[in-house]
């Protein structure tokens, strides 16, 4: 009987620690969505969810180590909000244009946070360390993806065959960056309407025609 309750305590408090662990999470996320990764200390976290720094610390051993976290934990919630409902759609320019547009929903309006592949790339564009390398490889991944896509949509015959699909990545990128910036720097209302237009200009001009 002991030893049962002993391994059920210890079933427990693993899950406990995750419980706490995620809460903890969650609060870095918003902080970081309003006031940027270099925003998180350990102090303002331990005050946000009631604890103390020591069991904010026991969680994360460092304030790097949390702003790792947090760099993953997002990247989980995009490919979430983002990657995963676009593979239901058909390979090609279908699944590319509802990559996009998901991407520019998520990253632009009061109701949405910051894109932290954007405003991550401007707090540690110049700062080496595990952070950075962190973000860098959420943003591969993300880039991967997105040069996947265009490659199918040639193969599904929505693109020519002979277009540039480094310089059409680009373009498709730097236009959410755009948006982003004017949309939340400059808090420009007509920033989106003007980025889907010019994606909706970048695939027509990139399309096979018959």
């Amino acid at each position: 009987m002991l030893e049962q309750r002993i391994n059920a305590k210890g079933a427990v408090e693993p899950k406990k620690g995750l419980l706490t662990k995620s809460v903890i999470l969650q609060a870095a996320l918003e902080i970081a969505s309003k006031s940027g990764l270099e925003g998180l200390t350990i102090g303002n976290i331990a005050e946000t969810v009631n604890m103390s720094k020591s069991g904010v610390f026991a969680h994360f051993g460092s304030r790097e180590e949390l702003q790792v976290e947090v760099v993953r934990e997002y990247y989980k919630r995009f490919e979430d909000l983002v990657f995963a409902p676009a593979l239901l759609k058909p390979k090609g320019l279908p699944r590319l244009r509802h990559m996009i547009h998901s991407w520019l929903k998520m990253s632009v309006g009061d109701e949405t946070s910051s894109c932290f592949f954007i405003s991550g790339a401007a707090e540690f564009d110049d700062r080496p360390g595990i952070v950075r390398d962190a973000l860098i490889q959420s943003v591969e991944d993300w880039r991967t993806a997105l040069r996947r896509a265009i490659k199918e949509s040639v193969i599904a015959g929505d693109f020519k065959k002979n277009i540039d699909i480094d310089a059409l990545l680009f373009q498709l990128y730097s236009t959410v960056l755009g948006v982003h910036h004017d949309s939340r720097f400059l808090q420009n209302p007509k920033s989106l309407t003007l980025a889907n237009k010019l994606i909706k200009d970048i695939f027509i001009r990139n399309q096979k025609t018959n």
